[in-house]
């Protein structure tokens, strides 16, 4: 494992009294023997889908590697590139929004939680742990419009991003592992889809480097939620890069704030999370620990984005106010490979 280039490394934490360490069960596994399908009786996963934008911009094989998934365009050098993109909501024709786009190839497990929602318990001790073994690869990243506002394409997961996440379909949390060609990054995010149901809460996203990386490493990244100490952490190859404890708040800090909503804080306690894996853009994110205006204004809803250096009331800029297809899609792709798969629930301490 790497060193973390911009964040002080976590403290191993002593082991509390009457925990059994690394005791845990096994809840659902695959290294895709099996192959993998989104449909019919053997169905394991399904595709994330908002109305007819469906997030499987990717062509699946399955073998001795497990799975791999390319983008489903081909780019200029004949590397993986994306085609799915989605317009502004009063340029789409559905009136999706325009946030959408952010899903290129987006894929979770097939489980349903005790409250009838996709998922699985968070139990009421110990951890729900969704651990991936995952390799991956951005490809044509190089070619963006954006000039100077990237500065290192091979590190910048707005423009093409492989990830692993676990994501509450009812208070709308997200942990992720986000990987471009050169870092791992832990993603914190709340998305704003639910606030008709639930008020105006905080919806932001996070992004903070936690380790570097080459394309054709393999990681073993881990998601743990613990749902009675309020408490996510990201395990990366064994060690923990970052936790959480105040789920529904923002970060005491905006340096790695990419995206601003606005809304209250709020806490959360999530009664399940779902596993899901995939391919992102990101591109109206702003670059982490700067002001300025951020790549594309993928919403054209009013009062939505706000500037993460400054915070709501200051509006957020964008290079493209348009959201023109140009600026959203430019050859970029992605490769994703995921040799195994597993849910658990335990002390895994």
């Amino acid at each position: 494992m790497a060193d973390r280039p911009d964040a002080q490394r976590l403290p191993r934490a002593a082991q509390p009294a009457g925990e059994h360490p690394h005791r845990h069960e096994v809840l659902w596994d695959t290294d895709f023997g099996e192959g993998f399908a989104t449909s019919g009786p053997g169905a394991r996963w399904y595709y994330s889908a908002t109305g007819p934008y469906v997030g499987d911009d990717g062509v699946v094989t399955t073998g001795a590697h497990g799975l791999r998934v390319d983008s489903g365009g081909v780019g200029e050098n004949g590397t993986p590139a994306f085609v799915r993109t989605l317009a502004q909501e009063q340029e789409n024709g559905h009136g999706l929004p325009g946030l959408l786009d952010h899903v290129k190839w987006l894929a979770y497990i097939k489980h349903e939680s005790s409250t009838g929602l996709p998922g699985f318990d968070a139990p009421p001790e110990g951890e729900l742990v969704f651990e991936a073994h995952v390799a991956g690869r951005t490809y044509g990243t190089e070619g963006h419009p954006f000039g100077e506002a990237v500065t290192d394409p091979e590190d910048d997961l707005r423009l093409a991003s492989t990830a692993v996440n676990a994501f509450d379909p009812e208070t709308l949390l997200v942990v992720d592992f986000f990987l471009t060609n050169s870092r791992i990054y832990a993603f914190y995010e709340r998305l704003p889809f639910a606030r008709r149901q639930l008020g105006d809460y905080a919806s932001f996203s996070y992004a903070i480097p936690v380790a570097r990386r080459s394309p054709d490493q393999q990681h073993r990244l881990a998601l743990h939620y613990d749902r009675s100490a309020g408490r996510v952490r990201w395990v990366a190859d064994g060690e923990e890069v970052f936790r959480m404890e105040r789920l529904g708040h923002r970060l005491s800090s905006a340096r790695h704030l990419v995206l601003d909503h606005g809304g209250e804080e709020t806490d959360i306690a999530p009664r399940q999370l779902n596993g899901g894996m995939g391919m992102f853009s990101l591109l109206d994110g702003a670059r982490t620990g700067q002001a300025g205006a951020a790549l594309v204004r993928l919403s054209g809803a009013e009062d939505f984005y706000f500037a993460p250096a400054v915070g709501q009331p200051r509006p957020q800029t964008f290079l493209d106010d348009k959201s023109a297809q140009s600026s959203r899609l430019f050859g970029q792709g992605a490769s994703l490979t995921v040799a195994r798969y597993t849910v658990r629930r335990g002390h895994d301490r």
